[in-house]
């Protein structure tokens, strides 16, 4: 969730708060989250022996790995401090970087005995979502027992009918980082303007840096979406987003000893965890139209 113009009604909103049952909102258009036969092996990517090869995580990375859990650890028990449980909910967009606060915070939640589906987790579903990101966000329901909640439109569409559904909520949990649009001024804790929701802001992953965030899922072997594995690296929309360019296989890069077999497509892209330069994290979101 890169929305950083601070945490409206919709006509496309549904919500979905459950365990078990299922509640919907007036305005709902009543279609199943995923059309899809899911496939986990098409839905969850993990790195193989591969990519552990290539992707070398020197000793000062782990060692900053754990300085940024730790930190991280800290943030939630000083919300803690703030908040009760109940008045708790973790925005997740299916990303990278939401994948990695999803991950913290279940961990943070074993350490304390705290059960997992005590902090809800909202969704925002888009008609015009990747199928693949959908299918993520429900094996990562089932995978950390989370509680979903779920709503269409944008951001402050579902952030204003929650507030209306789940009054209790106070804070929410939100994977934005400093370099994200519009995210370099935001605070750990920040409340929302004042044409949104009132509501605070929590943002524990604001110092994190785009390998930051691989280095962390590669040493817990943290699942995430298949796409990335494919050369995107900053996921929106079907409509907005393709693979990194700068990711794409180049012909000598595939140029193959004809007697050995070569698993290289030239026309292929390589993993979002090989790109070099973190400020072409965006270099495949198109400009809106």
């Amino acid at each position: 969730m890169n929305e950083c113009r601070q945490i409206t009604k919709t006509a496309n909103c549904n919500i979905i708060p459950t365990k078990a049952a299922i509640i919907k909102h007036l305005f709902v258009d009543k279609r199943s989250m995923s059309g899809r036969t899911e496939d986990p092996e098409d839905v969850v990517a993990t790195q193989n022996q591969d990519a552990l090869v290539s992707w070398e995580i020197t000793q000062e990375d782990r060692q900053a790995i754990q300085e940024r859990q730790r930190k991280a650890f800290a943030f939630f028990t000083e919300t803690l401090q703030i908040y009760g449980v109940e008045e708790l909910i973790f925005c997740f967009n299916g990303g990278k970087d939401c994948t990695v606060l999803l991950d913290l915070l279940m961990r943070y939640l074993r350490q304390e005995n705290i059960s997992s589906g005590d902090i809800p987790m909202l969704y925002i579903k888009s008609g015009d979502s990747f199928a693949e990101i959908d299918d993520f966000v429900e094996q990562c329901v089932r995978n950390y027992h989370v509680e979903l909640v779920e709503y269409e439109g944008s951001l402050k569409e579902a952030l204003t009918h929650m507030a209306e559904d789940m009054p209790r909520i106070k804070a929410v949990f939100v994977g934005s980082r400093d370099t994200d649009p519009y995210c370099q001024h935001l605070a750990p804790m920040q409340p929302t303007d004042n044409d949104w929701p009132p509501m605070m802001r929590l943002n524990p992953l604001l110092q994190w840096t785009y390998h930051d965030v691989w280095h962390y899922i590669h040493l817990n072997s943290v699942p995430y979406c298949s796409l990335y594995d494919r050369g995107y690296t900053s996921i929106g929309n079907r409509s907005n987003t393709i693979p990194n360019p700068h990711l794409r296989n180049t012909d000598s890069e595939c140029d193959c000893d004809p007697d050995s077999a070569c698993s290289c497509d030239p026309h292929g892209y390589k993993p979002a965890w090989k790109l070099e330069d973190p400020t072409l994290e965006r270099a495949g979101r198109l400009p809106r139209k």
